[in-house]
């Protein structure tokens, strides 16, 4: 069955007792705690809960991406649970309006990745869906621009493993998608999307052709049927 939505992302813990070792500091053997952040269960996500969450989910009402279209790489097909269940669950949670399209996702990875799980060439990204650094890191900041919801306890080498990537990548494409609508004024297009991804969508440059070429492949085909 499908994660409830989190009633709440953080909350805060104010000023409150602690026992420890009688002292001149603390004669009483009580100190005060300042107050503090807490990450409420539901609102994160690391290797059990990615596991568990994606064994339970419920498939059977979501919209997966389109199958047999793309025929250049060895099993495209293979990961399209992942990528349903990961779009579904960050659509739901993050109230994602209008949904994420699941066919961004499996297009973004075929133009990405081709779906290997370490592909050569690209220094900055890493593993299945080529996640930088930067967004590594950014996924798992409680204080960071995706703080209502992250990841923990993930590991730079866990992103080879598609079980790990694939929901890092919904949650971020979300994300952008999110980003991309505020700085349009209206629901942006998937290649829209992509270009923030990419941190694309306000430039001028020459690149941005460049960088849309491979999925705007991928994305046409996934659209044929």
């Amino acid at each position: 069955m499908a994660q409830s939505k989190p009633k709440q992302k953080v909350t805060t813990v104010r000023e409150h007792s602690r026992r420890v070792g009688v002292s001149g500091k603390n004669p009483d053997g009580i100190t005060t705690v300042d107050r503090h952040l807490r990450r409420l269960p539901g609102t994160y996500l690391g290797p059990e809960e990615i596991a568990s969450t994606f064994k339970s989910y419920d498939k059977s009402k979501i919209v997966f991406p389109s199958v047999g279209t793309i025929k250049e790489f060895k099993s495209p097909d293979s990961y399209d649970d992942l990528i349903a269940v990961w779009v579904d669950y960050f659509n739901k949670t993050l109230k994602v309006e209008p949904p994420l399209d699941p066919d961004v996702l499996k297009a973004l990875i075929a133009s990405e990745s081709g779906f290997r799980k370490d592909p050569p060439g690209n220094p900055t990204a890493i593993g299945f869906a080529q996640i930088t650094r930067e967004t590594f890191e950014i996924v798992q900041d409680p204080r960071g621009e995706a703080k209502q919801f992250i990841f923990n306890k993930i590991r730079l080498k866990d992103l080879k493993d598609p079980n790990i990537a694939v929901p890092i990548a919904a949650r971020w494409l979300s994300r952008k998608k999110v980003i991309a609508k505020s700085k349009l004024g209206r629901d942006p297009t998937a290649e829209e999307i992509i270009l923030e991804y990419k941190g694309l969508l306000k430039s001028n440059t020459k690149f941005k052709d460049n960088a849309l070429a491979s999925f705007r492949k991928y994305y046409a085909i996934l659209k044929t049927k």
